[in-house]
């Protein structure tokens, strides 16, 4: 890949694909919501330009970006990935449109593929549509994105483009600010607050930040036509597994609450995934254990302090 262009390319996981796309020379068309957006983050990587754009404005990208030599398509903009905005139907039906949206303006950019962050939480919301359990309201952006998925590859067939399908996992590491299990119990364990958890029996994965980016890129590159792409490790384990490395890199005299709560979610036994793809179809293999990446990220939170 020589051009690309990344939406949402000041969050968490954008601005480090930006990151290892522009390491490897590759120039990013970054679109960033509005100029009062926090854009440190990217402001001096090289071969990186800005476009501001809101997600309603995505059907105009064509016309507010004039190069017809572009790549690929990463699509991470997204309202309401986390917090109450899950469920708010009106919100996340309008995060299906824009995707919609981005599809249609990267055929008239002649882009030749299209990369769309999907979600793990797609194959939990699944899970309990076929139970008759009554789904709670967070659940409206897990079946947000299946919709999304669904629509982006339809009509991305229907323009020509190489539609792929990334689903993350649990990405982790410095720069991560939302209110998910590492970046929460971490901050907790080295504040020397009490953590509860369930048994952590459930299997689980992760992923650290830059692994998760050089996946992002390899399968931009040599991602195959119409194919889910896992990103997270090789290795998943149960989730007390994770969650005693995670305190052991802190104290491991640290006492953490297993089994102090009651686990009510869904388990995923990661045969839904085939989780070597990335690996089999374009080589690229994670190089950060947990444990190093854990230690990454400690040492970035004791930096806020």
């Amino acid at each position: 890949m020589k051009k690309v262009v990344v939406s949402g390319a000041n969050g968490f996981v954008g601005s480090a694909v930006c990151k290892e796309l522009t390491d490897h020379s590759v120039e990013v068309i970054a679109i960033i919501r509005n100029e009062e957006e926090n854009i440190e983050a990217i402001r001096n990587y090289p071969g990186l330009r800005i476009v501001y754009s809101d997600l309603k404005d995505f059907r105009a990208l064509a016309e507010m970006i004039p190069d017809r030599d572009i790549d690929a398509f990463y699509h991470f903009a997204w309202v309401g990935s986390a917090g109450p905005l899950r469920g708010n139907d009106e919100v996340q039906l309008n995060n299906v449109k824009y995707t919609c949206d981005a599809v249609k303006a990267c055929a008239e950019m002649s882009c030749r593929r299209f990369v769309f962050a999907s979600s793990i939480m797609e194959y939990e919301i699944a899970a309990v549509m076929t139970s008759e359990e009554t789904p709670g309201m967070n659940t409206l952006y897990c079946s947000a994105k299946v919709a999304a998925d669904y629509m982006a590859r339809t009509i991305a067939g229907s323009c020509g483009l190489d539609y792929i399908r990334a689903v993350i996992s649990n990405i982790y590491g410095p720069g991560e600010m939302s209110p998910r299990l590492v970046n929460t119990s971490l901050r907790k364990m080295l504040q020397g607050e009490h953590c509860a958890f369930s048994a952590g029996e459930q299997m689980y994965d992760f992923i650290y930040i830059s692994d998760a980016a050089g996946a992002f890129r390899a399968i931009g590159e040599k991602g195959q036509k119409n194919k889910t792409y896992y990103i997270g490790s090789l290795n998943p384990e149960p989730l007390k597994n994770f969650l005693i490395k995670m305190k052991n890199c802190v104290d491991p005299k640290l006492q953490i609450g297993l089994g102090e709560i009651s686990f009510n979610g869904i388990s995923l036994t990661y045969k839904e995934f085939d989780i070597e793809a990335v690996k089999k179809d374009t080589g690229f293999v994670p190089a950060v254990s947990f444990e190093e990446g854990i230690q990454h990220t400690i040492a970035w939170l004791r930096g806020l302090e």
